[in-house]
């Protein structure tokens, strides 16, 4: 599962919500059992397919000690705001009013792909998830390994050769 892109929805007024059928469509029948909960840096949702999800716990949960009284409550505190479901036969989630709440999230939301999970934000937020162009660019050549940006046309011509 690679999930990208934005699709926008509507809530309805008993906080349900469809996936997206480009999101959905990628999803294996045999497993529809999903895990949503607040975003631990940006107020927006975030869905996890279970199998992503009980990845992400196995990760958090190794490199904790369970002993450790500060550990224990990152554990708990990112547990809690879990919360399960399974798409309806529509398939649409219901958000719950405390989730809605905790990330301002209203009538209109925006999915966006995120790779193995699917964030929900607030439309009104528009480009908050997002940094600006400039800081994008300087950003992707720092991690690709050009800091000064000045090779990036000779790689690009590399890489397409």
């Amino acid at each position: 599962m690679r999930f990208s892109g934005i699709i926008s929805a509507k809530v309805d007024t008993k906080g349900r919500v469809f996936l997206p059928s480009a999101f959905r469509k990628q999803l294996p029948e045999e497993d529809m059992a999903f895990v949503i909960k607040r975003d631990v840096h940006q107020p927006c949702l975030v869905i996890y397919p279970r199998k992503v999800w009980d990845a992400e716990v196995d990760m958090l949960t190794s490199r904790l000690n369970r002993w450790n009284p500060r550990e224990a409550m990152v554990l708990r505190q990112f547990l809690a705001d879990a919360e399960t479901f399974v798409l309806d036969n529509n398939g649409r989630l219901l958000l719950s009013r405390r989730l809605m709440q905790a990330t301002d999230i209203d009538k209109e939301v925006m999915f966006l792909g995120m790779d193995d999970r699917i964030e929900i934000w607030n439309k009104n937020r528009g480009s908050k998830p997002f940094i600006s162009d400039g800081d994008f660019g300087r950003i992707i050549e720092e991690l690709m390994g050009r800091p000064d940006g000045n090779n990036a046309a000779t790689d690009t011509a590399h890489i397409s050769q």
